[in-house]
């Protein structure tokens, strides 16, 4: 069997490379079907070039994880922070997030589609990540901490973050269906329920 043919590279950008290349076959193989042995190949390198870097498989995921997430992030809150009082900022997020569906494929899939046979500690911090995109969603609602009980806000954000990922699956099957017609989908059914809860 012949030995991958390595190429140098900065450390920083192998690492980029082997989260690309993982968490495309995350996406491709689920967690289950993916092996170190199989990323290395792909990647061009030997296992021990990926386990030195990340640990182990879980180190791997949970690293791609990260990333996918501050990807995620960044579109919401950048948006979000683009609009003007809680209206604004709710509606940049929402564009944000279903952007983030659009242009960034693959690490939407991996989010949402590659990590059903993940368990243990890998489990745990794949949780704690997506609680932390649900907190940055709370952020956005900070307004109504005068009308609105904290746990519930926080409520409100835990359902919006479920709400948008069924609805950015469903759109994934309707291509024909612009992005705005999503966004305002999302936004005028949160904008009505806040809207209601003020009077």
């Amino acid at each position: 069997m012949l030995k991958p043919v390595q190429t140098r590279m900065k450390p920083e950008e192998r690492e980029r490379q082997l989260l690309e290349v993982a968490q495309r076959m995350f996406v491709e193989r689920g967690y289950q079907g993916t092996a170190m042995e199989d990323i290395a190949r792909a990647a061009g390198v030997t296992r021990p070039v990926v386990y030195k870097l990340f640990g182990n498989k879980d180190g791997i995921y949970l690293a791609c994880l990260k990333k996918a997430r501050e990807v995620l992030n960044t579109y919401i809150i950048e948006r979000a922070l683009e609009g003007n009082g809680l209206q604004g900022r709710l509606r940049g997020g929402i564009e944000g997030y279903f952007s983030f569906v659009e242009f960034e494929r693959d690490a939407f899939r991996f989010l949402y589609d590659s990590g059903a046979a993940v368990a243990g500690p890998a489990a745990q911090a794949a949780g704690q990540l997506r609680f932390d995109t649900v907190n940055r969603i709370a952020f956005l609602l900070d307004d109504l901490k005068g009308v609105m009980p904290e746990e519930e806000i926080v409520a409100t954000a835990h359902a919006l973050s479920g709400a948008g990922e069924q609805l950015a699956k469903w759109w994934l099957t309707q291509p024909a269906l612009p992005k705005a017609t999503v966004v305002n989908t999302m936004f005028n059914l949160l904008w009505a329920g806040l809207v209601n809860h003020q009077q």
